[in-house]
């Protein structure tokens, strides 16, 4: 009698542990995946695995059939982590929402950066985001409020109104230099993830600075984020020279520097720089690079190295740029330096490069090709009549301009590195967009750390495509297109975009922020206000 009580005891007991676990795994997570090839670019995963999310996580990836509340048939599909991007200047929602089909879940202004940073935090918490977010230390706008007693509000909008401004990009003194470096010590500790140096709108700006900068931040052991000083294709002020100051800068501080848009920057002379920057990295210099396929650029009118006497340097007429506002191309360099003296902080699309002919494209294939260069959009705003456009609305109304990689850089890449060319995989794209963008801003931020990975317990920021249906849509003549094969997106484990459908309702988009607070490097008490 008792054995066989003890015999039912067991019995029930068994019962009840392998019903809890069949419950457990039927109803434990939220969403699951089926069937997808999954890609993991941090432990080289490229295999056919079931994924479940629970609430923002990644919950578990498996080799064997899970279910869940929500399942999703994704046979014969891709699922990576979401593309993070380094470099936007278009943080709202409409510019968001076009990202979200280009399979960007994560976006950033760290080249030119925010000032003051918790400013910046609070407005783009206040609209409401889809994607995630974060912001640099801006060098620009801490120049500004030094140099210029400018009144900053953490916008993009203001930091271009006000580039027209005389004192900023000048030699200052030692007393309001050190002062700009000093602000920036403040703006880290204040959620900035690194600092955004754009020498190459203030050439003239403090040497001396920069390499302070670089001292901070290697301080803190976060990153820089620079626009070089110079870019020109001939000597002097040529881009060699301008790389070389950034990699010597690194050498002699030893700080993780991180060089932008080197496509944009090099030009025509990137087989020279290429060299320069390999042998840095090489000599274990902590220098990474970004780039986007495009051949034309986007910045403010007034950029010191699209002026009239600048243009034969960098192999440029007047009429290679473009004015958004009205979308003339001046005839003249004096209807160039017109426009620029009028409306300083107007954008302008510039034709760098032909992307029809096949020997300049050859600079942005090696651009974007080099070792570990990094996907990045430099998408800027889509503008009115030189406003921007935050309406939250789709399509993008037609009398809005921005330079298409703002909505379709990753899937360019897709279609055009990896469909067309096969010059990179899957696994390149992925390691390129996601993972080593969040590896080089985890030394500042935590959060990142999370991110650019398809495994469990990290952030479940996804993207699910059939590489055959990926294309780029928006062009030079219409950039308002959304790009099209992106058929689940999902931001913080909620779909931003399900079926295909993007779901405006959806606003999951949190932010990335240093933390230097956190880690008890300082005593923020010692720290100017």
């Amino acid at each position: 009698m008792k054995t066989s009580c003890k015999h039912y005891l067991l019995l029930s007991f068994l019962y009840l542990f392998f019903s809890a676990v069949v419950f457990a795994q039927s109803d434990s997570y939220d969403v699951v995946f089926k069937q997808a090839r999954v890609i993991d670019p941090e432990s080289s995963l490229d295999a056919i695995r079931y994924v479940g999310i629970n609430g923002n996580k990644i919950a578990i990836v498996s080799e064997t059939p899970i279910t869940g509340k929500t399942e999703i048939n994704a046979k014969g599909m891709v699922l990576g982590p979401g593309f993070i991007d380094l470099h936007t200047h278009a943080i709202n929602v409409p510019s968001f929402w076009m990202q979200a089909f280009d399979g960007v879940t994560t976006s950033m202004e760290l080249e030119a950066g925010a000032f003051p940073v918790k400013s910046a935090y609070a407005y783009a918490q206040s609209l409401n985001l889809p994607l995630n977010y974060g912001y640099s230390a801006s060098w620009a706008g801490a120049r500004l409020a030094v140099a210029d007693a400018t009144t900053m509000d953490g916008t993009f909008e203001t930091m271009q109104k006000n580039a027209g401004k005389p004192n900023w990009s000048q030699l200052l003194s030692t007393e309001k230099s050190a002062q700009v470096v000093q602000l920036l010590e403040s703006e880290l500790l204040d959620g900035g993830i690194g600092v955004g140096v754009t020498i190459g709108y203030a050439p003239k700006s403090n040497r001396e600075e920069y390499v302070a900068i670089a001292n901070l931040a290697n301080k803190y052991d976060v990153p820089t984020y620079t626009h070089m000083r110079s870019k020109s294709t001939n000597e002097p002020d040529g881009a060699v020279e301008g790389f070389l100051e950034t990699i010597a800068v690194a050498a002699g501080t030893g700080a993780r520097m991180h060089m932008c848009h080197i496509n944009s920057t090099a030009l025509r002379k990137i087989n020279a720089v290429l060299p320069l920057i390999q042998n840095a990295q090489g000599k274990r210099l902590r220098i990474s690079t970004e780039a986007y396929p495009w051949g034309a650029g986007s910045t403010i009118i007034s950029a010191p190295f699209i002026r009239p006497d600048k243009l034969p340097q960098i192999d440029l007429k007047s009429s290679d740029i473009m004015y958004v506002k009205t979308g003339e191309r001046p005839t003249t360099n004096a209807r160039l330096a017109q426009i620029q003296s009028e409306d300083p902080g107007g954008l302008a699309v510039i034709h760098y490069l032909d992307e029809t002919k096949p020997e300049q494209m050859k600079y942005i294939d090696e651009a974007m090709l080099f070792n570990d260069s990094m996907i990045a959009s430099d998408a800027v705003p889509y503008l009115i009549k030189g406003q921007e456009y935050k309406k939250e609305e789709l399509p993008i109304p037609s009398d809005a301009y921005a330079h298409p990689r703002s909505a379709a850089t990753y899937t360019t890449v897709l279609a055009r590195y990896v469909q067309n060319q096969k010059s990179m995989t899957l696994m390149d794209v992925f390691r390129r967009g996601s993972l080593l963008p969040a590896n080089l801003i985890a030394s500042a931020s935590d959060d990142a750390k999370l991110k650019g990975r398809i495994q469990s317990g990290m952030d479940a920021d996804i993207v699910v495509f059939n590489l055959d249906d990926v294309k780029p849509m928006a062009t030079y003549k219409n950039p308002r297109q959304p790009s099209k094969g992106m058929k689940y997106v999902m931001v913080n484990g909620q779909f931003v975009i399900k079926d295909g459908q993007l779901l405006k309702d959806s606003r999951p988009g949190r932010p990335l922020k240093s933390s230097l607070r956190n880690r008890g490097l300082v005593n923020p008490n010692s720290l100017p206000s």
